[in-house]
């Protein structure tokens, strides 16, 4: 099973480097009560630091090939779970925390799953994409995660530290999951409507409005809801989309609109 002769498999680059792998752990404060779940482990050699450190480990991998080594690591910790599926597919186990590296491909259907749990996660990423998330850039998978997370880098990673290299830059990042108290006006109504995203996005909008001012102890009506969108500046065009197909500059100006609305 020779992986140098089959690079990019699953868009898939491991982690090499020793002193990173130890601040990526480090940042994830594993301890002996923690159940973890790592979305694609690879050959296991994180696995096998995170099982020394916590109670329980879930390690989730879509690539059969990888299998022998996975089975031949679980040998040696009775607290390794072994799932072989697609993490997006799964009803996640228990856990208290998610650590992965996973395709950077696959980070929008991973946050917008891993949105339906409280749970922390510690991820690697591109630093592109945790960058416009720090800067509250008004895009798609930027809002969406702020919605639910408070975000902190822990360091960026330079292509050399993993095999094989990826053609952009990394970072190590903690997403703490956001109680839904904490959050600014705007950003609730948009939790809500991540939450309605499969409806239009005037009818997703009416919903999230309800719901977010209950959350502020208030009562909308369905009425008073369409009232506030009936005053909101937007092209019908954006209002009968559904709310996850709209483009980033759609979102852009519903987001401006959105944020004049005081609950």
């Amino acid at each position: 099973m020779n992986f140098k002769n089959d690079p990019d498999h699953y868009d898939q680059h491991f982690l090499i480097d020793d002193n990173i792998i130890n601040v990526f752990l480090e940042s994830a404060c594993l301890n002996k009560n923690d159940i973890v779940i790592e979305v694609g482990p690879g050959k296991g050699n994180i696995s096998s630091l995170i099982a020394k450190k916590v109670k329980k480990l879930y390690c989730i991998e879509l690539d059969q090939r990888l299998k022998p080594y996975l089975l031949e690591l679980k040998k040696n910790y009775n607290n390794i779970e072994l799932i072989f599926d697609n993490f997006l597919n799964l009803e996640l186990p228990k856990c208290n925390k998610v650590v992965t590296a996973i395709p950077y491909s696959i980070i929008e259907p991973f946050i917008y799953k891993m949105s339906n749990y409280n749970i922390n996660i510690y991820m690697i990423m591109g630093r592109k994409y945790a960058d416009k998330v720090i800067n509250n850039d008004i895009s798609n998978l930027s809002l969406l995660t702020n919605c639910f997370y408070n975000c902190r880098k822990i360091m960026d990673v330079t292509p050399d530290k993993f095999y094989p290299k990826p053609r952009v830059m990394s970072s190590i990042i903690e997403l703490k999951y956001k109680s839904i108290n904490e959050i600014d006006n705007n950003l609730l109504i948009f939790r809500f409507m991540y939450l309605y995203r499969n409806k239009k996005v005037k009818n997703a909008l009416v919903e999230s409005i309800i719901s977010a001012a209950k959350i502020k102890n208030k009562i909308y009506t369905q009425r008073m809801s369409k009232n506030i969108i009936n005053e909101l500046n937007l092209d019908d065009n954006i209002f009968n989309k559904n709310f996850e197909s709209i483009s980033n500059e759609e979102l852009k100006l519903l987001y401006n609109q959105v944020n004049k609305i005081n609950l």
